[in-house]
């Protein structure tokens, strides 16, 4: 039987797990700064509340 190599599935690299911690790490970050971007064009409970009562208070 042949010895598998264990490597990273994204860069590659010898590793025990089947994402290394560095990868791990970078994607993590990548969709955190996605999730960030997300969330500050698409508006949330309390700002839609604020602007009924705006609205509610002009007419």
């Amino acid at each position: 039987m042949s010895d598998k190599k264990k490597v990273c599935m994204v860069c590659g690299k010898p590793s025990e797990v089947s994402i290394c911690d560095t990868c791990k790490a970078q994607i993590q970050g990548e969709a955190l700064d996605r999730k960030q971007e997300v969330e500050k064009k698409v508006r949330v409970g309390p700002e839609i509340e604020k602007d009924k009562a705006v609205k509610h208070k002009d007419k």
